[in-house]
Formats: C-alpha cells, sequence, structure tokens
C-alpha cells in the first residue's frame, strides 16, 4: 500500500501547474484504449485484447509542463486457455474485470509549446502520475457472469484463510510515453503508450493457493467451489493457485480526439456577437 508521505508529495507535485501565473492552454478530449491486463491469469505476453473508453482534460501553463485529468471505464479479460504456458491452460481460470479509473498526472513535452497556440504544433512527451480504480472481477457460471470477490475463492473470510476479503479499489500508478499534434486552432489528437501499476494483485480474482473446495462449498457454496478450482485437475490444499509477490498492472494504448478550449471559447463568442 502505498504510505501518506508519497501520496502527499505526488499530490503537490501534480497540483504545482495550477499555482503557476500566465497564459492557459486547455483541451477536453476522448479517447478509446486498447487494454491488456497483466496478472496471474491469461496470456503471458502483449496482445491489446480489451477495450476502454476515456475522458480527459489537460491544463498547459508552461511551454514543457502539462496537467492531466483522466477517466477511464472498460473491462480487462484474463483467460488461461489462451496463454502460452500448459500450466495456465490447465489451471482453466477466466475472468473479467470491469472497472473505473481516475488518474491525475504531469506531463513533460519534449519540444516547447506556444501557449495557447493557434498553429500547428506537436511534440512527444513523458508522463505520470497516481490513480484510483474501482474493480470488480466475475467468473461465469452456466451462462451467467458473477462477481469473485464475495465468493472468496481462495477461502478468504473462512476458516480456510486468515486473510479477509479483498477491497475491490486500488491506487494506481500510471506512466508512459506518447505524442500530441495540435492540427490546427481547434482541435487536437493524441497517442499514448500506458503502464498502470496497482496496489493490489487482485484485478484477476487469483492471488496465492489453492483451499479445499469440499470445506470450501461447505463454508461458501457450490458456485464458489467451482470457481476455486475450475480445472479438470485436483489440487491439492496449499498449491499456488497464483503469485502473491506481484500486483497486477494492465497496459493501454491510448487514441485521443479533443478540442482546444480556448479556440472553441473565441468561435462561440464570435458567433454569439455577430
Amino acid at each position: 500500500m502505498l504510505n501518506k508521505n508519497f501520496l502527499s508529495t505526488t499530490i503537490l507535485i501534480l497540483f504545482l501547474p495550477l499555482l503557476l501565473k500566465g497564459q492557459i492552454s486547455q483541451e477536453i478530449s476522448i479517447g478509446y484504449e486498447l487494454n491488456q491486463l497483466m496478472g496471474d491469469v491469461g496470456v503471458n505476453k502483449l496482445q491489446l485484447l480489451d477495450g476502454s473508453g476515456s475522458l480527459n482534460y489537460r491544463m498547459q501553463k508552461h511551454p514543457h509542463y502539462a496537467f492531466h485529468l483522466g477517466f477511464s471505464q472498460g473491462i480487462l479479460n484474463g483467460n488461461d486457455s489462451l496463454s502460452s504456458l500448459s500450466e495456465r491452460v490447465e489451471r482453466n481460470i477466466k475472468v473479467q474485470t470491469p472497472y473505473k479509473a481516475f488518474n491525475a498526472r504531469i506531463e513533460i513535452d519534449y519540444f516547447s509549446q506556444l501557449i495557447p497556440s493557434y498553429d500547428f504544433q506537436q511534440t512527444p512527451y513523458i508522463f505520470g502520475g497516481i490513480g484510483l480504480m474501482s474493480f470488480h472481477p466475475m467468473g461465469n457460471y452456466q451462462g451467467e457472469w458473477l462477481e469473485l470477490q464475495p465468493l472468496g475463492t481462495e477461502g478468504q473470510g473462512t476458516v480456510l484463510n486468515s486473510e479477509p476479503l479483498y477491497s475491490t479499489r486500488a491506487w494506481t500508478l500510471p506512466f508512459g510515453i506518447g505524442w500530441r499534434g495540435q492540427l490546427n486552432s481547434l482541435w487536437v489528437l493524441s497517442i499514448e503508450a500506458i503502464w498502470n501499476l496497482t496496489s493490489t494483485d487482485y484485478l484477476d480474482d487469483t492471488h496465492h493457493l489453492y483451499v479445499d473446495t469440499g470445506l470450501l462449498e461447505i463454508e461458501k457454496g457450490e458456485i464458489a467451489s467451482y470457481f476455486s478450482n475450475p480445472s479438470n485437475t485436483l489440487y491439492e490444499t496449499g498449491t499456488p493457485r497464483g503469485n502473491p509477490q506481484n500486483n497486477d498492472s494492465y497496459f493501454a494504448l491510448n487514441f485521443k480526439f479533443g478540442i482546444h478550449i480556448e479556440a472553441l471559447m473565441e468561435q462561440c463568442a464570435k458567433f454569439l456577437h455577430r
């Protein structure tokens, strides 16, 4: 879990641009992300299987620095049957995880940007920040998608496991690279490659050890027992089900199209005062 000093320092750094004086350039954009869950379940190489939408606000007061707020919503998928690792195929876990994520970050532009600009300008950039996400891993049982966290598939919240049910909220650390082009006075296009580290190992509901499925059925019911081990292999109690040493993350390739707010307001003002 991220400590308080780290959080307070990061938040201070993120909001420094708001304290700067001078001209301002603002954008609002929508985006489409190609995502991939990087966890204990599913493929073990980059394939960009999932999609999500994003809404973004960007403010720039310095030629090389910008402040960005983003919200994204989508579904992350993990399917062992698609993996090239035989042990994952045999394990046969399949999850889909709807999520919502909010982040704040700083962007550092390589080329100096005019503020505000009404002509074409472009730059590659790097970025980093902090965020918060909510997620709800789900499994398919007889054609119906059911939420997995309340079932305690590794015995959480029962006598089989001393750990409580995991939280469905997590901190995120988004960072990556991008390219932004202001096409003219109004339209802006950008492409980003984003890596989202998280503070949880439960995006795919898979964390540590198998428990006795018979005892779990007594504690939590038949459905919990099924999702604990959907494989045809009978795993002994205490056999590793996941890797608790590494938290889950997810990768996103984001395509964004937006509007330069100052130019839009000027056009609206000219239209209203004709």
